[in-house]
């Protein structure tokens, strides 16, 4: 504000001299303003009004009636304002307004105004900066308000606790006694159970790792969510306490651990964490050629997803051709258009293709050792032609994006089929005819038009099938299945044992 227009030799700019603290001063009361009216602009005739009722205890900055004046210099030569049309005024960033603002509220001692609008998201933020800018004294008082109103008001505990706990990290100075207050309520709230939680925890800031506690005593969801938090939070202290949860025995737990490679240094957390990690159940992401390089530093990187399917040429000159098994490509943000070369992975095993586009050719894989072929978000008019021609396929899962569109030729090398998507027809496809060799089907499947019934007849004849259909109130066909090895089950109905007394159940 100040030291721009100094370095610049431009003296008494708008024929005003402005001391930062001046401009501080008047910038805060308009912030202030802002904030409790629950507003991102003001008219600049406002903005005028709220300078002209501040000027009188600055009588030597300029007269009453240059109001007008103060404002257009703050305006040019602040650096905070800006004109988003010509009768408006905002600041040039959420931020600045609200530090400003909660500067403002600690020096009029509106520490009930703070405490009474923590339930808003809008006044986050700014609670948090009043926690800087407030004396020891004020500060304790601002978060046993806080902790208070959350010991009060059930529904929002959440909310209030990890406010209070989240401002911790601008509390440089703090009783003892208030600090202890303030973890020990946000201790009822760890561990998070769900995404939602892990994600609402994290906000809270560092301060969440004093109270976070290994997965041991954990359920798989609670690990999972920890983990999460842990990777939001980030930093040196965060890298320090994901290496007590890269051992759990539960799959999901260490695939969110490696999950969080991109939000650390890459080496950092690969000598930490990855080369150490049970990897041979779980997939690797990754996203860059830094992670490409430190994959040279793990015992194991048997299953590696490639977001970017180009990182495949530099995959090849690192690991050893047989390492890899599993290789999964593409995202939900980039629909797979084409496969890479594949010949420099000759230990590949099992491909998964997410988001393939229609013109997807599945040529490159005749005569791969792949084994398992797994398609996700299939669209409609994608040419399976090519199946046949990949010699050692014998697992095929197909999700498709809409309807069921099977291969128009048979697969006799396919003993176990997963399919996933919209059934129009009354009845399903002659699995035996399409793939003679079939023992193992699994089929979740969504009924439309709704409520129609869905004959499962087909199914005959096949060892294993778990059937799940969505959408419909009854199915057809179950005469003669042997339940032992037929289960099926109707929006959320299971069928075990006796499947004939359930083909007349309703909702």
């Amino acid at each position: 504000m100040v030291r721009r227009d100094k370095e610049r030799e431009v003296i008494a700019p708008e024929g005003l001299q402005l001391t930062e603290e001046q401009q501080v001063q008047l910038l805060q009361r308009l912030a202030y303003w802002l904030i409790r009216n629950g507003r991102s602009e003001a008219t600049q005739a406002l903005a005028v009004r709220i300078i002209r009722e501040r000027l009188p205890s600055m009588p030597h900055v300029v007269p009453l009636d240059g109001a007008h004046q103060v404002f257009r210099h703050l305006l040019l030569r602040s650096g905070l304002l800006r004109e988003p049309t010509p009768d408006t005024v905002d600041f040039i960033h959420r931020t600045f307004q609200d530090y400003l603002g909660a500067k403002a509220a600690v020096e009029t001692s509106d520490l009930d105004l703070l405490a009474k609008n923590a339930g808003d998201d809008q006044w986050e933020d700014v609670i948090r900066m009043a926690v800087g800018h407030a004396r020891e004294r004020e500060r304790a008082e601002l978060l046993r308000k806080l902790v208070a109103i959350g010991d009060q008001r059930p529904s929002q505990r959440r909310r209030y606790h990890l406010l209070a706990a989240a401002s911790l990290e601008n509390a440089t100075t703090l009783d003892p006694a208030v600090r202890a207050e303030v973890i020990s309520r946000a201790a009822f709230l760890i561990p998070p159970a769900t995404r939602e939680e892990a994600e609402n925890l994290a906000q809270a800031g560092a301060v969440v790792l004093d109270v976070l506690s290994g997965p041991a005593g954990m359920t798989e969801e609670q690990a999972v969510a920890s983990v999460r938090t842990i990777g939001l939070i980030g930093g040196p202290a965060a890298l320090q306490r994901m290496q007590a949860y890269k051992d759990a025995p539960q799959r999901g737990v260490r695939q969110e651990v490696v999950n969080a490679w991109p939000r650390f240094d890459t080496v950092e957390f690969t000598e930490s964490i990855l080369a150490s990690c049970r990897c041979d159940d779980i997939e690797i992401p990754v996203t860059n050629a830094e992670q490409v390089a430190c994959l040279r530093q793990l015992p194991e990187a048997p299953n590696l997803s490639l977001p970017q399917p180009s990182l495949i040429h530099e995959l090849s000159a690192v690991l050893d051709r047989d390492s890899v098994v599993s290789l999964a490509l593409g995202t939900a943000d980039h629909r797979t258009s084409e496969l890479p070369a594949l010949g420099g992975l000759t230990g590949l095993r099992r491909l998964h293709v997410r988001n393939p586009t229609s013109t997807l050719s599945l040529e490159p894989l005749a005569d791969s050792g792949i084994r398992e072929l797994v398609l996700d978000c299939v669209p409609v008019g994608l040419d399976l032609s090519a199946l046949p021609t990949v010699p050692l396929l014998t697992t095929l899962s197909l999700g498709f994006a809409d309807r069921v569109a099977l291969p128009k030729v048979a697969l006799p090398s396919i003993t176990s089929l997963r399919l996933k998507g919209v059934a129009e027809t009354a009845t399903l496809p002659d699995f035996a005819a399409l793939f003679p060799g079939l023992t193992q089907l699994h089929l979740d499947l969504h009924r439309r038009p709704r409520r129609a019934p869905l004959d499962l007849s087909p199914v005959r004849g096949i060892n294993s099938v778990t059937v799940l259909v969505r959408n419909t109130t009854k199915v057809i066909g179950l005469d003669g299945l042997d339940p032992a090895r037929v289960s099926v089950t109707v929006e959320g109905r299971r069928t075990g044992g006796l499947l004939t007394s359930f083909r007349d159940q309703r909702p």
